[in-house]
């Protein structure tokens, strides 16, 4: 992906066929964008997907598909400090997408 444009593109597009808001499949894609960098990274198995967004990444998005991303994060001290830390740690994390998580 070169651009945001290019992502709006695409995602328009994609909205057209599926008929499922654009607002919606972009937001699954940042999601999935931050799942990817948990998913590589030391904490990969403290934090447990649960909810609608696992249930999407199961059988795929439709129109009702959940806007937000629910885990059980265990094994980490839940100091906002210590979070915090971990969260800049995992979206600083670089895979081959061209999304910056900031």
């Amino acid at each position: 992906m070169k651009n945001a444009m290019q992502l709006k593109g695409i995602i328009k597009n994609m909205a057209a066929k599926t008929g499922i808001k654009a607002n919606a499949l972009l937001q699954n894609y940042m999601l999935e964008r931050l799942l990817e960098r948990i998913s590589v990274s030391e904490y990969k198995w403290k934090f447990i997907l649960k909810g609608g967004m696992l249930i999407s990444a199961m059988v795929g998005l439709d129109s009702r598909t959940t806007m937000d991303m629910d885990a059980t994060i265990k094994g980490i001290d839940f100091s906002k400090e210590a979070l915090l830390s971990i969260l800049e740690q995992i979206i600083n994390i670089p895979v081959q997408d061209d999304v910056g998580l900031t």
